[in-house]
């Protein structure tokens, strides 16, 4: 009787564990953004180095790259470590930008929408806010997005919308 109980007790533990993780990307289920073409749980080896992290607290780390060309692309999706199929870009007509940040594990961000400023200079990508109790773990996220080539070209500044704080992003 003692073996199944810790059977049952384990597929239980099994079954949340592996209920729980889900790195594929799902539009429905992650974000509702139309121009977000990938996300994963994933960022550079590096990125503890080379992130961008705010002067003032709260000290959140991010990383943006801007991809123009399907050779910039490849490279950036490779340092991200996107373990999915390079997805396809029309890179007549648009751009693309790779924003990595930190979530909870147990809150995951989503991007709703992004939002580009009246002169067209600045985007600003808002994460969701948290629904519950999260943990306090620092997972990784990568998005990313495409953007009208239009616009794109004249984009100098990202900011990145989060719990309430807004940090311009440098990117590359």
């Amino acid at each position: 009787m003692k073996i199944h109980k810790t059977l049952l007790a384990l597929a239980l533990f099994m079954s949340l564990l592996f209920g729980c993780s889900n790195d594929e990307f799902d539009t429905d289920s992650i974000q509702n953004y139309k121009g977000m073409i990938a996300s994963e749980k994933t960022l550079p080896a590096d990125f503890n180095e080379i992130a961008f992290v705010r002067e003032t607290g709260p000290m959140f780390e991010y990383m943006v790259n801007k991809s123009v060309n399907s050779s910039e692309f490849e490279q950036t999706w490779d340092l991200y470590g996107f373990e999915n199929e390079l997805p396809i870009v029309n890179f007549k007509e648009k751009d693309v930008f790779f924003i990595g940040v930190t979530e909870s594990g147990s809150c995951p961000y989503k991007i709703q929408n992004v939002e580009l400023s009246s002169d067209n200079k600045t985007i600003t990508v808002p994460l969701s806010e948290p629904e519950g109790l999260c943990t306090s773990d620092a997972t990784p996220r990568t998005f990313v997005i495409q953007v009208d080539k239009e616009a794109s070209e004249k984009i100098g500044n990202v900011v990145i919308a989060e719990s309430g704080y807004e940090t311009k992003v440098p990117f590359e």
